[in-house]
């Protein structure tokens, strides 16, 4: 630990650090090394920063203020590297676990104190509701002196002159996000309040959905409080088990957990407009079986229901049979190891597309499953940063994980905000772009922007969910680039077309791609001795390119 130093910062999780002790010694046998913090100044976010090279290594960090061990929302750097665990483990009172990066440098864990070491959150007065006339909406902070700044895009007024002042009451019409901080001297910025109004009567009927999952539906679970920022209702139910499969769902259902099915159940409002599943199970037979059983259950009671299929996006380590590309595929007769995040996400959406393409073998229901592609969104978003394409962003793997990720799994309520993304332009069918607002994240304006641009352009070229138009000019043909390197090794390649905003579908064992048929390109693909790459170029409201093919031997 020795480097290892201890900040505080009342701008952010990753900016605006000030050191306030440093360990420059290691301690006596037996004895403890103690740092006298001479700081006056009140941090919001406190945290340990791991000295260069040594992976994050921590046990356990507390903070106190004298004898009072402080309590907040943890926070920390991406990264996993086994025996060890990622940051999470270093804040959960248990030495004998630990914090253990993949990534040797910059890595940190810390402690958002709240409201302990901040400005006093600003108070709606009336409340975010649905009201049938206009309302004037006051905000007040109980802090003497404190300033008032608020958005109406859905973003936090980061600093004092961020947004817009607030100078007295705000008529709110039609529908109406709000999102407010209070400033007060040498105090970090509070809390956020936010929230959406809706006056009058003329927005969507509400929809009643229900989930089966993991962790993973957990992390979509915020998609009603997005979706109400674009005027719609979603009474959002879900039945979840960390780390389950199907078939763990079902049979919990069943037996295991069948009170808390049937509360759960029970509670949802019905009939139900949508349902999704998540699927991770390898053996795809099962996955399809117990699935299918979902399905037919859910239609017994709601007969037009809309069954959906959440394909999640890959885990850090990528070792899973779909992040590695290891699931057999319909589509082609031979498959090539996943060397990339793009890969994988590309694989990943090819697991999920078997598992539909077996389910609609047996499936009977009125509706036939269709897919929310979130790991292609994830796999672009992946590439978007490595081409400096996303503001506020370091190209790379670490800064993709920072601004997506809370750890080597689960996402952050940015990548929360993507996610529901994706569910709102695929469940709606309609472009998220100006309506679903990032509230509860800390995405600036211009990074909201882009990523519900990607998040229609996923949607509404895959023809899955059923925004797809034909068209009459056909897309450019492909033009494939591989970038130098020794004869006979893996090289990394592009596919282009002249044809701006054009997609891709690829083969690599010769196989003939169609725009449903193959990997979606995310940007990257790692050619290899022996391959035949073919790939077509797609695009909404266009007519598909013609097939181009490239051959890659050793010689």
């Amino acid at each position: 630990m020795i480097g290892g130093k201890f900040a505080g910062s009342n701008e952010s999780p990753q900016t605006g650090f000030v050191t306030l002790g440093e360990i420059i010694s290691a301690p006596a046998e037996g004895e403890w090394t103690e740092l006298k913090l001479a700081n006056t100044k009140p941090y919001r976010w406190v945290r340990y920063e791991a000295p260069a090279g040594s992976h994050g290594n921590i046990a356990d960090v507390e903070f106190y203020s004298g004898s009072e061990r402080l309590r907040g929302g943890g926070f920390g750097s991406a990264g996993l590297r086994p025996p060890g665990g990622h940051w999470k483990t270093a804040v959960d009172g248990k030495p004998e676990t630990w914090f253990n990066s993949s990534i040797a440098d910059g890595q940190y864990v810390g402690l958002d104190l709240g409201d302990r070491a901040a400005t006093s959150r600003v108070a709606m007065i009336p409340g975010p509701n649905d009201y049938a006339q206009p309302q004037q909406v006051q905000l007040k902070c109980s802090m003497p002196g404190a300033q008032i700044r608020y958005s109406l895009d859905g973003t936090i007024p980061f600093t004092a002159d961020a947004g817009l002042p607030y100078t007295g009451p705000i008529k709110v019409e039609g529908l109406q996000t709000i999102v407010a901080v209070a400033f007060a001297p040498d105090l970090a910025r509070s809390q956020e309040t936010f929230g959406s109004y809706r006056v009058g009567q003329s927005f969507p009927k509400p929809t009643n959905s229900f989930h089966v999952g993991n962790s993973l539906t957990g992390n979509a679970a915020r998609f009603p409080l997005f979706a109400r920022t674009a005027g719609r209702i979603d009474n959002f139910t879900a039945f979840l088990i960390g780390g389950s499969l199907t078939e763990k769902l079902w049979r919990a259902k069943e037996m295991d957990e069948i009170e808390r099915w049937n509360k759960t159940w029970s509670s949802a409002k019905q009939p139900l407009d949508f349902f999704t599943v998540q699927p991770r199970d390898f053996d795809v037979d099962r996955e399809v079986l117990n699935s299918v059983r979902f399905f037919d259950f859910v239609r017994a009671t709601s007969p037009h229901v809309q069954p959906w299929i959440y394909a999640e996006w890959v885990e850090m380590s990528r070792q899973r049979p779909s992040d590695k590309g290891e699931v057999p595929s319909y589509q082609m007769k031979k498959l090539w190891p996943a060397l990339t995040w793009e890969e994988s996400m590309s694989a990943m959406l090819l697991y999920n597309e078997e598992v539909q393409h077996r389910i609609k073998q047996t499936y009977q229901g009125e509706k036939p499953p269709r897919i929310i592609p979130v790991d292609i969104a994830m796999g672009r978003a992946r590439n978007m940063v490595d081409r400096g394409e996303i503001p506020g962003t370091t190209p790379g793997e670490l800064g993709y994980l920072e601004l997506l990720f809370e750890d080597h799994v689960h996402v952050n309520m940015a990548g929360s905000y993507l996610v529901d993304l994706c569910w709102y332009a695929a469940i709606y069918g309609e472009s998220p772009i100006g309506k679903v607002l990032p509230v509860g994240t800390n995405l600036s304006s211009a990074q909201a922007n882009v990523l519900q641009d990607l998040a229609w352009d996923v949607v509404r070229n895959y023809p899955d969910c059923g925004l797809f138009e034909e068209g009459s000019q056909p897309v450019a043909a492909p033009t494939f680039s591989v970038a130098p390197g020794p004869i006979g090794q893996v090289a990394p390649m592009t596919i282009q077309s002249t044809t701006p905003g054009a997609w891709f579908r690829y083969t690599l064992d010769g196989t003939t791609p169609t725009r449903t048929r193959g990997y979606v390109s995310c940007g990257v693909v790692s050619v290899r001795p022996g391959m035949t790459v073919k790939a077509i170029g797609y695009k909404s409201g266009m007519a598909d390119s013609e097939v181009t093919t490239g051959e890659y031997t050793a010689k």
